[in-house]
């Protein structure tokens, strides 16, 4: 075994180890509860949850969440869509073990993938440069908290990155001559379709490298390319059908009703899906999904915030300053030096730079801007240019870029979600530059609990907009967006995205009333002297007897965007 192998497995050891203890005390962010559910759900052969995401990643926290002795999602179906936050809450938090148990074995389960990015950038770097431009790519990507703070998290954005660098690594191994990689690029193509919706985007791009290395002379065996992309249907198909083998077809038809109210404006859904769901279950569930995902994509879910402004439209250059921001300073130098020396980069480094340049454009009308997560496939490919500059360093500023790359997961360290490039000042500039998953995504409510537990944080109060429980954790913690209620006394935690977005989102749903008591209740507790910040997110403010707070109506607030 060379030696860049051996420091490779040793590279994603670590890395897993950092990702799992970063990630340890996370409650559950803000699509945790539902995907949490719906993963169990679908290893179970009833996975009617989750329909805006492909069977993949529900496989493999869904196999771990079966080592624990879980009650059955049975009573999770049918007419519980109608009472879904109360079926979610159920599931997590009133179960047979504590809610954060289910929660860690689970991410445990999705932990699997972080490897197998760090491995398929290796190997891009290898198809770039050798072993040690794959070391360097790998080793740089590591070192990303945003890569290393998603990797333990119930959710696609590492599968799917994953995903989309194998296909990559099969399609230039297929191009160079290697004719089992066509074989390979179906696999992985069916695998990066099973993991998340955007994969139509890849093939897309992989449409373009074809093309264009077809108009250059170069013969394209079209019977094993159509062979592979046949069996990448195949195998999507095959996996989400055993996701539902214990749903019938009036399960599968119910749920093209719930999603068709949702998606009004297009009357074609119902007629369209609802026959299908008939003719085969998987096909309707798969796309379906993916017309949930345009609409959203098209329409928005909600309110965007970006540098202090606040749209339900979103904001065209949202995800190109989130990829700046979101990755460590020495990251981002090394990438934009590689690319400003376009003209020497190999060539397959310059079509990852073209990868990321189209998927970047395809995000500009994008209207459901909720993080840089989504931007993983994007941060993968330029760790390929980055390892490759890296390594064209002199060893002094070699030695201190390696040094700089890995002092970011060290000093942020666990807060791996909120992290921000020095770029933004950290994590308290980017909070004025981006919010949702980027900075609060509802990962610091357990280390609030215990927080409180420590320093005597009580009467303890939430202002918090979420699906989750912050009184789960272990301290009584009262929600007051859902008591409608102002304490006479007491500590308050206030959520960073509730602060920041809350009353819009209200208003957004028309819940006018709750806006209005949300915005009387921020203004009442800004006014609290301040004892204590968690995870850049959550701020405790000691509010005493004669403050004068609002009074609003109790009422359970929607669920955050997904």
């Amino acid at each position: 075994m060379k030696r860049e192998h051996r420091l490779l497995i040793l590279l994603c050891l670590v890395a897993c180890l950092v990702s799992a203890a970063a990630g340890w005390n996370n409650s559950a962010t803000n699509d945790e509860p539902y995907f949490t559910l719906g993963a169990y759900a679908a290893f179970e052969g009833k996975g009617i949850f989750v329909v805006e995401h492909p069977p993949l990643y529900k496989l493999f926290a869904g196999l771990s969440l079966h080592f624990l002795p879980l009650r059955s999602s049975d009573e999770g179906r049918g007419a519980a869509f109608h009472d879904l936050p109360t079926t979610i809450h159920r599931f997590l938090h009133r179960n047979t073990v504590p809610g954060l148990h289910i929660l860690r074995v689970a991410r445990l389960g999705m932990l699997a993938f972080l490897p197998l990015l760090l491995w398929g950038v290796f190997r891009l770097g290898e198809l770039v440069g050798g072993p040690k431009v794959g070391l360097a790519a790998a080793l740089a990507l590591a070192c990303q908290p945003l890569v290393l703070g998603h990797a333990f998290v119930v959710h696609t954005d590492v599968p799917a990155a994953a995903c989309w660098v194998w296909v990559v690594v099969m399609v230039e191994r297929a191009l160079s001559g290697v004719p089992w990689a066509w074989m390979g690029t179906g696999l992985w193509l069916g695998l990066a379709l099973a993991a998340k919706h955007s994969a139509v985007l890849l093939i897309l791009l992989l449409a373009v490298r074809l093309l264009v290395a077809r108009l250059r002379g170069q013969a394209i065996p079209w019977r094993w390319l159509a062979g592979a992309f046949l069996g990448s249907w195949l195998l999507v198909l095959a996996l989400t059908s055993w996701t539902l083998r214990h749903v019938s077809v009036g399960e599968e038809q119910e749920l093209v009703r719930l999603v068709s109210e949702k998606l009004s404006p297009w009357s074609w859904v119902s007629p369209v899906f609802l026959p299908l769901a008939a003719l085969c279950k998987a096909c309707c569930h798969w796309f379906l999904g993916l017309a949930f995902v345009v609409w959203n994509s098209t329409h928005g879910q909600g309110v965007n915030f970006f540098w202090g402004q606040l749209s339900p439209y979103g904001f065209a250059l949202y995800f190109p300053v989130a990829l700046l921001i979101k990755l460590s300073l020495p990251f981002t130098a090394l990438w934009v030096a590689a690319v400003v020396s376009w003209r020497t980069l190999p060539r397959l480094a310059r079509w990852l730079g073209v990868y990321v340049a189209l998927y970047l454009l395809a995000s500009l009308g994008s209207a459901f801007n909720i993080g840089a997560r989504h931007l993983m496939p994007a941060a993968a490919f330029l760790a390929v240019p980055a390892g490759w500059g890296l390594l064209r360093l002199g060893k002094p500023l070699r030695v201190a870029a390696i040094a700089a790359l890995v002092a970011a997961p060290v000093v942020v360290f666990p807060h791996y979600i909120a992290h921000f490039s020095m770029l933004a000042g950290g994590a308290r500039g980017g909070e004025r530059i981006l919010n949702d998953s980027n900075l609060d995504w509802g990962q610091d409510w357990a280390r609030v609990a215990m927080l409180a537990r420590e320093r005597g944080w009580r009467p303890l109060f939430a202002v918090y907009l979420g699906p989750d429980d912050a009184s789960a954790y272990g301290t009584p913690v009262e929600n007051l967006l859902l008591t409608g209620r102002f304490p006479e006394h007491g500590f308050v935690a206030v959520s960073s995205w509730a602060a920041a977005v809350g009353p819009a989102y209200f208003e957004y749903f028309g819940l006018r009333e709750n806006a209005r008591f949300l915005r009387s209740l921020l203004g009442v507790v800004s006014l609290c002297p301040k004892v204590g910040e968690v995870g850049h997110t959550i701020r405790i403010y000691r509010c005493g007897a004669a403050t004068q707070g609002p009074q609003g109506t109790p009422g359970l607030s929607p669920n955050p965007r997904e």
